[in-house]
């Protein structure tokens, strides 16, 4: 039948290789898009291979041509595997032929390719002068991208296609993006679909574009007639021609594209001198068997089925992977536990990447999907959860708006990628309220004023000092940041030339907020007292620092050496080098000679402390000196291009002007760097790690990689690194401190390191908590931490295996028969903080950070605590006196929920008394307050009109593990009261500190508010009273 269609030139083809990897070829980063609603496939224009493609179909659509082409076996054909045999004979064309028409049949994806086929005929070597015609007509239509465009909309089926994407299908179409071809010319793609809104419909949101009806019309008839080649147009009968009561039968085969025609447009389709005939004869009466109708697995080889049905597996896990990967956008978590407020904004209380979690999600599900993944990921969260958006500025991390809309997906909420979200109980953080908004946000102000020398005269360097103020806060918060009551402001603006100027800000105007006054991060305001008159401004209000001209540079002399001067001035400008800067003051400070070959300048800053040296070889403009500054000639060399100077200190409490310095090479290993900085601190012993001091002047994170050179950890000269007690645990391990806890009482404010330190510790390394503070009784005894050792510990280790090894660090008092008579409990301020509850589950699964503190307390039985369990101290009061009987534990199954009936039921059989016989309450130490929980806690909101859920882990009780809960006895004591004498002295003393406070904030303000002039300013009218209504109905 087939005569020497296949007949092979081996000639051309020897270099040809094939194998079974090669199966599914494609050149696009994205998978072939499915069948569409007519179920057929088309194929792909390679470029010059649309009358191919004809053939093809045709071929296809024969099954008398297709099955006899299916019933060749390897007897007749051989194989793939075979093809590198020199005796085996394998006829590569009809195998690959076999293959095509397989992939027209049964794989799911919208057209075919005619790569492996055509290489099959080896036309890869000429193919590029086969195609040159087809390419010239491709760059005509390449050169015009408005009829590009039409026909990207024109293959879509829905005629619809997000703006994003149409530049995507251009950038796949013609091999290049719109910015690199037509921006320069035509202009931003939606700007160039604007203009032609004749063609083109853009909607409301310009997100989506379209083809208007008359111009998909005229868009593909001028495509046609551009290029008749990558886009002819083909007819193809399908099965089931003679059933002319059917539904149409025709299509319109137009190479990938594959659309149903009715009859009487066929007509139409073929008129015109740039279409393509084909004229293909068959008899119109060949009768088909019953088992092959409609079914396209019919006479399909065996190994092609299967091949078929792992392409489509395959096809479908890659669409369900790019589909994911398209909708997927990353979230960075920030946990208000890990966080503190203090500055006017948000710090972690450990690092920056412990604090934060990289969370990826998908951007379809809705707020409410990533609530309830966050809540699952964070297995120790208690109480309510909030999310908030949240941004790093200067100041630190601020909240804005809090996310409302459970049932909102997270695109219609429009959270971009990489969206920086704030986890908290949308309240405070760490017992402070938190401001959000954009009204509060926190500016970063450079605030700058004279300091007064230990003879009390004024200096010649100003004292430059970053404050945190909300941008809605008055201008005159400066005043009241520097206890300075009266003062003049001067803001620093730049004037055409580029040259600084100081203006002063009129008195009226310090009561406008900082945005008001154009104030920003990275502003600078100068605070000069009124009553000084050397002025080191206000020369036109321009700077001015006492002489005629400001091309100079003050040098001090800083050696060991004394000389008849202490300071000079050498002229320079901006194009000096240093080194003559640095001869020059040698000469005039009569200094020795010998100091030419062993000194530098550093920089003197505002505060005082000398910077980094300048290298000689820069001119004054590249060591970015500014004309009027203070250089300090020291001894020493500068270091070169390829060393590091840098500071170092003993500890995390950085004091200025202690640091040590030293300069290194930038190769240089952090190991051998270590080493160094304890010899010249003169401390013994290996147990050190550094750590990089950060931004807030507070140890960062370790420097891990030990082995890693100073440059590959991107320290700088200026860096701090700070020498830190302790060696670094290996990769994969924690070292986590332990602590033994025996709690006397409920609750307890403990002591200070400081004051350990200050020589006040306990005997055998014991520290106390004592009850002078939120205790709520008098019978309190004493609870005490004893530290036992650091414990270095695998993150796969589970939380049993943490407590048996530290049953053998050292000897305790007391007898712990197994590890399940051992609670484990993070140690926060010195104070058991979050309970680890499972004793199976591994420590990664924690989180406990690298600054994890554990304390583990024993217990008189065994204790295996389950998810749900809860542990609370529970306290009974003592009748007739206000106080309390000492602690009892509790353990409360939540299981059934967090609700006030559920713990009183579990308290009342605690107790063995009934139900409606106790009253409880929680405790609040830093507040010294009881807050009864009530069993009715259903209200009723204005806004939304629902009942509260009644959950005691939400507001107002904030119920967590190791919380106090007084128990009152009402058949003996049926009073409201729950506190104590020592609660009453706790709320005076408290009470007296606000009072005193408030009465300096007062003081302070009515001195600042007179800056300028004795007059004061009329105190504010006060609003006219107005008649209050209520309205009660009637409830008979």
């Amino acid at each position: 039948m087939f005569g020497d269609l296949f007949e092979e030139d081996y000639s051309s083809v020897s270099n040809y290789q094939y194998g079974n990897e090669k199966k599914l070829k494609t050149k696009v980063l994205e998978p072939p898009a499915p069948r569409e609603f007519t179920n057929l496939s088309g194929i792909r224009n390679q470029g010059g291979t649309c009358y191919l493609n004809s053939l093809l179909q045709t071929l296809h659509f024969t099954p008398e041509f297709r099955e006899a082409l299916f019933s060749l076996g390897p007897e007749e054909l051989g194989s793939f595997e075979d093809k590198d045999k020199p005796d085996a004979k394998v006829r590569i064309i009809p195998l690959q032929l076999q293959r095509m028409f397989a992939q027209l049949l049964l794989l799911d994806q919208d057209a075919a390719s005619t790569t492996d086929l055509t290489d099959s005929f080896g036309w890869t070597s000429d193919e590029e002068e086969k195609s040159k015609p087809d390419l010239q007509n491709k760059e005509e239509i390449d050169d015009d991208p408005l009829i590009i465009l039409k026909a990207i909309l024109l293959q879509e089926e829905s005629n619809l296609i997000p703006v994003d994407q149409l530049g995507q299908k251009l950038l796949k179409k013609i091999g290049i993006s719109w910015n690199k071809k037509y921006r320069k010319q035509y202009g931003p793609l939606r700007k160039f679909l604007q203009l032609h809104s004749q063609i083109f419909l853009l909607s409301a949101d310009e997100s989506t574009v379209s083809l208007l009806k008359n111009g998909s019309l005229q868009a593909e008839s001028d495509f046609q007639k551009k290029d008749q080649h990558l886009f002819q147009m083909h007819t193809s009968e399908s099965p089931g021609l003679n059933d002319r009561n059917s539904c149409p039968h025709w299509f319109d085969i137009n190479d990938s594209k594959v659309q149903p025609i009715k009859e009487k447009d066929i007509e139409q389709q073929f008129q015109g001198k740039e279409s393509a005939y084909m004229l293909f004869y068959r008899k119109s009466q060949l009768q088909r068997p019953p088992e092959a109708r409609a079914n396209p697995r019919y006479g399909v080889p065996g190994h092609l089925l299967n091949e078929m049905d792992a392409a489509n597996i395959e096809l479908q896990r890659k669409r369900a992977e790019c589909d994911s990967a398209n909708n997927s956008f990353e979230l960075h978590l920030h946990l208000g536990p890990h966080y503190h407020f203090f500055n006017g904004a948000l710090h972690p209380t450990v690092s920056q990447a412990e604090s934060t979690w990289d969370f990826t999600f998908d951007k379809r599900k809705t707020l409410g999907d990533l609530r309830q993944s966050i809540l699952q990921l964070l297995e120790f969260w208690e109480g309510d959860l909030v999310l908030s958006v949240a941004k790093l500025v200067p100041a630190g991390l601020h909240v804005y708006q809090m996310l409302d809309g459970d049932n909102l997906t997270l695109c219609e909420m429009e959270i971009e990628d990489g969206e920086d979200i704030f986890v908290w109980n949308g309240v405070e953080v760490g017992g402070i309220h938190i401001p959000t908004g954009s009204d509060c946000e926190p500016v970063l102000i450079n605030v700058l004023h004279l300091a007064a020398s230990s003879q009390g005269e004024k200096c010649q360097q100003l004292v430059e000092a970053p404050h945190v103020f909300p941008s809605n806060a008055e201008v005159r918060a400066v005043l009241t940041a520097l206890a300075m009551p009266v003062a003049v402001l001067f803001v620093s603006t730049t004037d055409s030339v580029g040259e600084e100027n100081w203006v002063a800000i009129p008195e009226e105007d310090l009561k406008k907020t900082f945005r008001e006054q154009g104030l920003g991060n990275g502003s600078s305001v100068l605070v000069q007292e009124s009553k000084d008159d050397k002025s080191l401004l206000l020369r036109q209000g321009k700077w001015f620092t006492g002489a005629t001209e400001t091309s100079w540079l003050q040098v001090q002399n800083l050696c060991e050496v004394e000389s008849e001067e202490k300071q000079v001035k050498i002229s320079a400008t901006v194009n000096t080098v240093v080194y003559e800067i640095r001869i020059k003051a040698i000469k005039e400070l009569k200094l020795m000679k010998e100091l030419a070959e062993n000194s530098c300048l550093r920089p003197i800053g505002r505060n005082g402390k000398l910077l980094c040296p300048v290298p000689d070889s820069y001119t004054v403009k590249e060591a970015e000196l500014k004309m009027g500054s203070s250089l300090g000639l020291c001894p020493g060399k500068a270091p070169t291009p390829s060393q590091l100077f840098l500071f170092f200190t003993v500890g995390s409490d950085v004091q200025p002007g202690t640091e040590m310095e030293i300069i290194i090479e930038e190769t240089m290993s952090a190991r051998d760097c270590l080493k160094l900085m304890l010899e010249k601190s003169g401390l013994p012993g290996d147990t050190w790690h550094l750590r990089k001091m950060d931004w807030c002047y507070e140890a960062g994170e370790p420097l891990c990689e030990e082995d890693a050179s100073l440059k590959e950890l991107t320290i700088c000269s200026g860096d701090t690194l700070l020498l830190i007690e302790g060696k670094l645990p290996l990769p994969g391990f924690l070292k986590v401190p332990i602590w033994w806890y025996q709690p006397g009482g409920p609750s307890g404010h403990w002591k200070s390191h400081q004051d350990q330190v200050d020589g006040t510790p306990s005997p055998s390394g014991v520290w106390t908590a004592t009850s002078t503070q939120g205790a709520p009784g008098d019978l309190y005894a004493e609870a005490s931490l004893r530290h036992v050792g650091d414990l270095e510990i695998s993150e796969e280790a589970t939380l049993l295996e943490l407590k048996s090894q530290a049953m053998t660090l050292s000897s305790s008092d007391f007898v712990i028969p197994s590890p399940a008579f051992l609670r484990a409990w993070t140690l926060e301020s010195k104070r058991p903080g979050r309970l680890l509850r499972t004793n199976l589950q591994q420590l990664k699964e924690y989180k406990l950070g690298r600054k994890t503190e554990i304390c583990l307390e024993p217990l008189q039985k065994e204790e295996n605590l389950g998810p749900h369990d809860v542990v609370l101290r529970t306290q009974m009061r003592i009748p007739g006196k206000r106080a309390y009987a000492p602690h009892v534990d509790l353990v409360w199954d939540t299981a059934c929920g967090w609700t006030a009936g559920s713990l009183r039921q579990r308290i009342a059989h605690f107790c063995s008394l009934p139900v409606e016989k106790i009253e409880i309450a929680k405790y609040f130490p830093e507040k010294f307050e009881w807050l009864p929980v009530s069993s009715w806690n259903q209200q009723i909101t204005k806004r939304k009109k629902k009942k509260k859920q009644d959950n005691l882990q939400g507001a107002p009780y904030y119920l967590k593990d190791g919380d106090t809960v007084g128990i009152k006895n009402l058949l003996v004591e049926d009073d409201e009261d729950f506190g104590t004498v020592r609660d009453d002295l706790g709320k005076e003393t408290q009470k007296q500190l606000a009072l005193g406070k408030q009465k300096s904030q007062e003081t302070l303000r009515v001195q600042s508010s007179d800056v300028f002039s004795g007059v004061k300013t009329p105190a504010r009218p006060r609003a006219p009273e107005a008649s209050l209504s209520i309205h009660v109905g009637s409830f008979r």
